[in-house]
């Protein structure tokens, strides 16, 4: 009997050991999963700064771009404006070739501008972006655009006529 009381006694402590360590694995594992919690929270505020980070680095590169684009656009009208008042100011002047080179050189100048501006309207136009301010500035330089491809076109018109 006394082995039967010493065995039944040995079995229900191991019995209770179990269960301690069946209940220490259990926090452990609620621990686990807490910090597993809050690295995924940590984590996923992470990704959301990376992603704002990555949204403002694309604005900001949009920006240079335009601004490149506007100084570009400038020089080149100013250029081909300085041009054109040169080849009025000197057309009885000018022989046959000089009068060519003249128109060639105004032509090479407006015609990237020209390509520039529809390039960025058409693009900002098929991404659906109605709303950009700098989309009406390049509407707003067609106008100087197609003024200066008006004047050239006058101006040869009416030297044909008058040389007829």
């Amino acid at each position: 009997m006394i082995i039967f009381v010493a065995l039944l006694l040995s079995v229900l402590t191991a019995l209770d050991f179990d269960q301690l360590a069946w209940g220490q694995q259990s926090d452990d594992i609620s621990r686990i999963q807490e910090s597993l919690d809050n690295m995924s929270s940590q984590m996923s505020e992470e990704v959301k700064t990376i992603k704002m980070m990555g949204e403002q680095f694309a604005q900001l590169k949009q920006g240079q771009i335009v601004t490149v684009y506007l100084f570009v656009i400038a020089f080149l009208m100013g250029l081909a404006f300085v041009i054109f008042g040169l080849y009025i100011g000197q057309e009885q002047r000018l022989s046959l070739f000089t009068k060519r080179l003249y128109l060639v050189a105004f032509f090479a100048l407006v015609i990237p501008v020209t390509v520039i501006l529809l390039r960025y309207i058409t693009n900002t136009l098929s991404n659906g972006e109605y709303n950009d301010p700098i989309l009406t500035i390049a509407f707003i330089l067609l106008i100087p655009v197609l003024t200066s491809y008006v004047l050239m076109i006058v101006k040869y018109r009416h030297e044909n006529v008058r040389n007829k």
